[in-house]
């Protein structure tokens, strides 16, 4: 089997799978399966972009709406992660998980999938330390400061993640986790991102969380993106240090300095979001390969030279740098477990979990959907031959039950319970995971329910590049996703995520009126026109007029006549203006009608986020302030 990492999406969709595309043509080759590690930026319409936190020039509609909307449909599985460039009121739709469109997965905000008998786990967004130990906070429609903070990694995910027992095959995470870089070419890095130097001297480079998770799961592989650079290594795994007995606690997670030797994650002076584009100036030689491709057996490539130009979607691609080389001794100790067809058989689902993990992990990072750019690398992995469909992974559905009391919607976590607790408590939800959907045919088979819930944009996306003239717009407000309803319903637990939120398809008042749809060269109009008669008098003639004939004997008859024929033509012309207003009143519902199911736009003004700005928290909101200014500041080097 075949899959294809890609780095940061930035909503190039249209770009990534052009450049699959070609690359399955002149190489006669067949992808199975593409892993996107983050900013993917799932824009619907123009309300999203009031949860996206970027600069103003990147809010855009890219083209992902057109797959929303069911114009346009994945050609291949896509499974992505969340990084910190999201449309966040939509990820949070999907907390747990689910399709944002046809063929087009989130993992969540963490979760395990399995896929062709691979087991793949994700982690949603970046580490940032001061929302690290709190629950989920933010409140729907998200402020400026909720935008960035939603995204930051919660140690309950990380608590989750670490009662993982059964080997994993990939993980996906958008930061890199601590320390990689000294396991891999760490002066090229430098040459082509010199400014890293100071955080990879002070090891503060990356995320603290993923360098405890890559040290507890030990999976085969791992990838990332976020700093916009190809980048790979070789995390050895010596059996001789050991991390703390306590998987995943508190004390695990804290208490390494002395197990480990490592500097407290406390001590780690955490000075940026880096949610900035950290494309700074750069000493470069020849432009980078776009794509690179490894095999399970060993290095090789597939793909020589350039691509053909492709209209606007064109990309070029080229064989890339193979990944670090691994001795030929210990290669074999770090492929995946490849389960049989069968899911509900496999070694993945087994009760008893296989407890080897791999000697080593192999790690890439990628760069982001430019030409030129390392932003796509081919893995083949011929020993997974499993069903091409997604599946739930039964062990992390029993981590799901255990723990869903844990889920907090305040900035206090609740306390996890201790070892012994957790562990009882998830071999209790295993078997009843295995008794109540493991057991079923086809039970573990991720349903494909994908449904629209807020409006998709109405028009073409945004030019690349061009980000329309509009203010940061307040998101709008929450919608009940069905997935995530279901999901629940299907593990008997409650639904914590919006539920009280609109129902899918519901216009939402937030965004005010919703527009007409104005037919080519029709002038929009907030309401009809309505043609008023407005009695005036009669003209005054400059020409000498007759003196009125009387007529003494006909004259009443007259008089009577002349009225009745004023009376019949003012009516006639009365039925004449109602019908009139009747075909523009009804034409105008239609219009209306039509209107809803496009997006408002005219949405103007800047809101005051002093809501979001909490007095037990001021210091995290001054932080969030200097992350603005670094950002603005590493734009300018672009």
């Amino acid at each position: 089997m075949r899959i294809a990492i890609e780095g940061c999406c930035h909503g190039e969709l249209d770009r990534i799978y052009a450049s699959l595309k070609y690359l399955q043509r002149t190489e006669n080759i067949t992808i199975d399966l593409l892993l996107i590690c983050g900013d993917f930026q799932s824009i619907r319409n123009q309300g999203d972009l009031g949860s996206l936190a970027c600069p103003d020039r990147y809010r855009t509609i890219g083209n992902f709406s057109e797959y929303y909307a069911g114009k346009k449909k994945a050609p291949i599985p896509t499974v992505f992660i969340g990084g910190n460039h999201e449309a966040s009121n939509y990820l949070w739709e999907l907390y747990h998980g689910g399709w944002v469109a046809e063929n087009i997965y989130y993992m969540g905000f963490a979760g395990v999938v399995n896929f062709g008998g691979l087991r793949i786990g994700g982690l949603s967004g970046i580490y940032k330390k001061h929302d690290y130990d709190s629950g989920y906070y933010e409140t729907q429609p998200f402020n400026e400061s909720h935008c960035r903070s939603v995204y930051h990694v919660r140690k309950y995910n990380v608590y989750r993640l670490a009662q993982i027992k059964r080997p994993l095959d990939i993980m996906l995470t958008h930061d890199w986790p601590r320390g990689i870089a000294f396991h891999g070419n760490t002066r090229a890095l430098l040459q082509v991102k010199p400014f890293l130097a100071g955080e990879i001297n002070t090891n503060t480079l990356g995320s603290y969380p993923n360098e405890f998770l890559l040290k507890r799961l030990k999976p085969s592989y791992w990838f990332s993106a976020h700093l916009h650079v190809k980048f790979a290594a070789v995390h050895k795994h010596d059996s001789a240090v050991e991390l703390p007995h306590a998987a995943g606690s508190e004390a695990a997670m804290g208490a390494t300095a002395a197990g480990l030797g490592l500097e407290n994650p406390d001590e780690i002076a955490i000075t940026s979001d880096m949610e900035e584009d950290v494309d700074k100036p750069e000493a470069q030689a020849d432009p980078p390969a776009a794509v690179g491709t490894e095999t399970a057996e060993g290095n090789g490539s597939v793909g020589e030279g350039n691509a053909e130009a492709t209209g606007d979607a064109a990309v070029e691609v080229a064989t890339g740098t193979p990944m670090v080389e691994v001795p030929a001794e210990v290669e074999s100790t770090s492929q995946p477990t490849v389960p049989t067809a069968n899911p509900v058989e496999s070694e993945a689902n087994k009760a008893t979990p296989d407890t080897s993990k791999a000697r080593y992990t192999k790690f890439l990072a990628l760069d982001k959907c430019l030409p030129s750019r390392d932003f796509l690398q081919i893995i083949d992995i011929p020993e997974a031959t499993g069903p091409l469909e997604l599946t739930y992974d039964e062990e992390w559905l029993a981590i799901m039950r255990a723990t869903h009391d844990l889920f907090s919607l305040s900035r206090d976590q609740k306390k996890v319970p201790a070892d012994d607790e957790i562990a009882n408590r998830i071999a209790t939800e295993l078997a009843w995971v295995q008794s109540n959907i493991s057991s079923k045919p086809n039970g573990l088979l991720i349903p494909h329910n994908f449904v629209q819930t807020a409006p998709a944009h109405k028009g073409k996306p945004d030019p690349p590049g061009k980000a329309p003239k509009v203010s940061r717009v307040r998101g709008g407000n929450p919608y009940i996703n069905p997935q995530t309803v279901a999901l629940c319903e299907f593990l008997g637990v409650q639904n914590y995520i919006n539920p009280n939120g609109l129902a899918p398809g519901t216009w939402d008042p937030a965004l005010g009126p919703p527009p007409p749809s104005p037919g080519k060269g029709q002038q929009q109009h907030d309401a009809p026109i309505r043609r008023v008669k407005l009695d005036l008098p009669d003209p005054v003639s400059t020409e000498t007029e007759t003196p009125p004939v009387t007529d003494e004997t006909h004259g009443e008859a007259s008089v009577e006549h002349d009225t009745a024929t004023h009376t019949a033509a003012a009516e006639e012309e009365e039925n004449a203006e109602s019908a009139e207003r009747t075909d523009r009143d009804r034409t105008r519902t239609t219009t209306v009608e039509e209107a809803l199911l496009g997006f408002y736009v005219d949405h103007q003004g800047d809101r005051a986020h002093a809501d979001g700005q909490e007095g037990d928290h001021a210091d995290a909101d001054a932080q969030e302030g200097g992350d603005d200014g670094q950002e603005q500041a590493d734009e300018a080097h672009e």
